[in-house]
């Protein structure tokens, strides 16, 4: 299952957009999509298939990196051949906070972090973002082997 993509910042997106002279509807017709789709898209509530924001990309002239970022979904990291590690009460979900506080970074960091896929992997129950304590716990240790 390939993964999904996201706008890295909607913002940048909406004036990589004007930047190209297109609006909304233009962009719309100039990739083969619905103006409600583009419109949640450059919004941030709307991920696509890597074919899309290759497309959009493509339509404003703009690297696909520097617009989207890769998002797993739950369902591939259980698809992972490498990833295959037991849940136990040792290593259970925590709540997005829950991650900030043992990782004793701010929210807003956090978020940031989570949207430029720098962080530690969370996946989305609901409307909530959950990360296996381990997953945490190892994102901390990369960082403080990077600072040696």
């Amino acid at each position: 299952m390939p993964p999904r993509m996201r706008p890295r910042n909607p913002d940048q997106l909406k004036q990589a957009m004007q930047a190209a002279g297109y609006n909304t509807v233009q962009l719309a017709r100039r990739i083969g999509l619905s103006k409600q789709y583009v419109a949640m898209l450059m919004g941030g509530t709307r991920g696509c298939k890597p074919s899309t924001a290759d497309a959009v990309a493509e339509a404003l002239g703009v690297d696909v990196d520097t617009l989207f970022i890769a998002v797993l979904s739950e369902n591939s990291y259980n698809e992972m051949e490498d990833d295959v590690t037991t849940i136990t009460e040792e290593d259970p979900y925590l709540l997005f906070d829950e991650v900030c506080e043992i990782t004793r970074t701010k929210p807003g960091t956090m978020r940031n972090l989570r949207t430029a896929g720098k962080g530690p992997r969370f996946f989305k129950k609901g409307r909530f973002l959950l990360c296996r304590r381990s997953e945490a716990l190892a994102w901390m240790q990369e960082h403080e082997q990077n600072a040696e």
